[in-house]
């Protein structure tokens, strides 16, 4: 890559070098650990446990009550009488 940007400089020219991505093979992929440690913020479950942090939609009329085995406990706002 040097030898081309000598080449592009001794000419006079400016290339920019332009690198292709290839949507069809991931560089990273991502695969969480078994156990999450999940908090509930707002309408999402966020794990903070594994490496990249992930979330999911859970919706406005469900609640985190708890957890079991790295999995969420979810009640709906009618279940605690919230409604």
């Amino acid at each position: 890559m040097q030898q081309d940007e000598q080449k592009n400089n001794e000419k006079g020219e400016v290339k920019p070098i332009v690198e292709e991505a290839d949507w069809s093979r991931p560089d990273y992929s991502f695969e969480p650990k078994g156990n999450h440690l999940w908090r509930q913020s707002g309408y999402y479950l966020i794990c903070g446990s594994c490496d990249l942090e992930h979330a999911i939609f859970i919706g406005k009329d469900k609640i985190m009550v708890g957890e079991e085995g790295g999995q969420a406990v979810l009640k709906t706002r009618k279940e605690l009488g919230m409604t």
